[in-house]
């Protein structure tokens, strides 16, 4: 009997011993504003001879205009990023073929502001539809014939 006691005293000790070990954790979380549409159309820059592009030649600017539209209302406003494959004769190109590149720029009052591969730009607004330039720009002394045809990747940050 003094054994079966000495058991169920110990199994008692033995399970308090489990019930008081504690572990901390930690929730977190985030609250995000949601999102804006954005819709870019395609950039057709024409074609032109390669007997044109000698020395720092670049065709005339061709104007389109990005749209941010459809905002959460906690979206005050925005930065555009935009990648693609960078000119290997010029960093601050988007490819095109050996020889040209494609420029793009931003439009800030009568100003061209260059958007290099990776390149960043921040608005004060979220809604709106912000003006850009492109044009064909040589990038090296030997230029090839062919199409060009690059996809240009827009990604929106908020705030």
């Amino acid at each position: 009997m003094d054994r079966i006691a000495l058991f169920l005293a110990l199994a008692a000790a033995s399970a308090a011993a489990h019930a008081q070990d504690t572990q901390p954790f930690t929730v977190s979380g985030e609250i995000l504003p949601g999102a804006c549409r954005v819709s870019f159309p395609d950039v057709d820059l024409g074609s032109h001879a390669a007997t044109l592009f000698t020395g720092s030649y670049g065709t005339a600017y061709v104007d389109f205009s990005g749209t941010v539209s459809d905002c959460d209302p906690l979206v005050r406003r925005v930065a555009m990023s935009f990648d693609g494959s960078a000119d290997p004769d010029n960093g601050q190109l988007f490819q095109g073929v050996q020889g040209v590149g494609l420029e793009l720029v931003r439009v800030v009052s009568s100003l061209n502001v260059p958007i290099p591969p990776g390149g960043r730009t921040q608005y004060a607004t979220a809604e709106g539809t912000y003006p850009y330039r492109a044009r064909l720009l040589q990038s090296a002394a030997v230029v090839a014939a062919g199409r060009i045809q690059r996809p240009i990747t827009v990604s929106l940050t908020y705030n």
